[in-house]
């Protein structure tokens, strides 16, 4: 048996030791990176602790007084009847000045005025 010879069969010997040993511990791309990663990220309760923070901070970002309103809920394209029944009546209707098919809905405990037009938000903003 010539060099050549031996080095190819000392490679199929490797591949196949590798393929068995990746097949024996089931072992996937995102296992490891996990593997390789974990040190770095810390360990799992640290992980799991800051994702609560994340989550706990998504929350908290809901802006109410006094009652609470899911504000969050609220976005562009949503019907006069949707934001009726989410936030109920406003407290003031404003025409626009500039286009007569417009209403601002001014609410003022939650700091919102929301643009309707054509029976659609088309914008909201921050008073």
């Amino acid at each position: 048996m010539d060099k050549q010879n031996f080095r190819r069969l000392l490679l199929v010997a490797v591949l196949v030791g590798v393929g068995w040993w990746i097949h024996e511990k089931h072992l996937t791309i995102q296992g490891v990176v996990d593997a390789i990663t974990r040190p770095l990220m810390g360990s799992r309760a640290a992980v799991k602790e800051s994702e609560q923070k994340r989550v706990v901070a998504d929350a908290s970002q809901v802006v109410a007084r006094d009652e609470e309103k899911p504000v969050e809920a609220l976005h562009e394209g949503m019907t006069d009847l949707e934001v009726r029944g989410l936030l109920g009546d406003p407290d003031e209707i404003l025409p626009d000045r500039d286009n007569p098919l417009r209403l601002k809905w001014v609410y003022k405990k939650i700091d919102r005025i929301v643009v309707i037009e054509h029976y659609r938000v088309v914008s909201i903003a921050i008073r």
